[in-house]
């Protein structure tokens, strides 16, 4: 937008992620912040999110980590301390939720994530973007351009506003979530 360059992004909003976490967990009140410190879109993935939690009565407690290797002891910090853990579209993060996950089921910790491919890999439910219809939508925004209807500069970049619910049913049934009703139509 105003210049040459424009196209589609796999932003979700930190908050579809907490409204899916508070309908499974209509009782929770802490929530685990887990992120790379250096990751830019991680830090800002996680404000938005603890302004928005902060206005759902939730209390956030942030855990950084600066690497891989730095997973196990501060997943372990967050057992006890909260209800569920919140993780941004964190490429280190991403990596390693096995390994994540060996130390959230056996304690009963979900873990909210939006992206499809760390639910499955063991994170226990997010909203996802669908991947192939983000870029059919990028392929239609160059479309226009290459016809010249549309210039660059005056598209905004696109977003994925129907979002796709994913749960991971064997780590859902290993800590013991209980998935309503109604959500159970929206799951992909």
């Amino acid at each position: 937008p105003g210049g040459n360059v424009t196209g589609t992004s796999d932003n979700i909003p930190p908050r579809r992620q907490i409204d899916l976490a508070l309908k499974l967990l209509p009782q929770a009140k802490r929530v685990g912040a887990l992120y790379t410190s250096s990751e830019v879109n991680s830090q800002q993935q996680v404000q938005e999110m603890k302004e928005y939690a902060a206005a759902k009565g939730l209390t956030v407690i942030e855990a950084t980590i600066t690497n891989v290797n730095d997973i196990q002891q501060t997943v372990q910090s967050l057992l006890g301390k909260v209800d569920f853990i919140y993780c941004p579209t964190d490429n280190t993060i991403a990596s390693a939720m096995p390994n994540i996950a060996k130390i959230t089921v056996p304690a009963k910790i979900p873990v909210f994530i939006g992206d499809e491919t760390s639910v499955k890999s063991g994170g226990t439910a997010g909203a996802s973007v669908n991947f192939y219809q983000l870029g059919f939508q990028a392929g239609e925004m160059a479309a226009d351009i290459l016809a010249g209807k549309s210039k660059p500069a005056d598209m905004p970049i696109g977003l994925q506003e129907d979002v796709a619910v994913i749960i991971n049913p064997q780590t859902a049934r290993a800590i013991g979530l209980v998935i309503p009703e109604d959500l159970k139509k929206s799951i992909q």
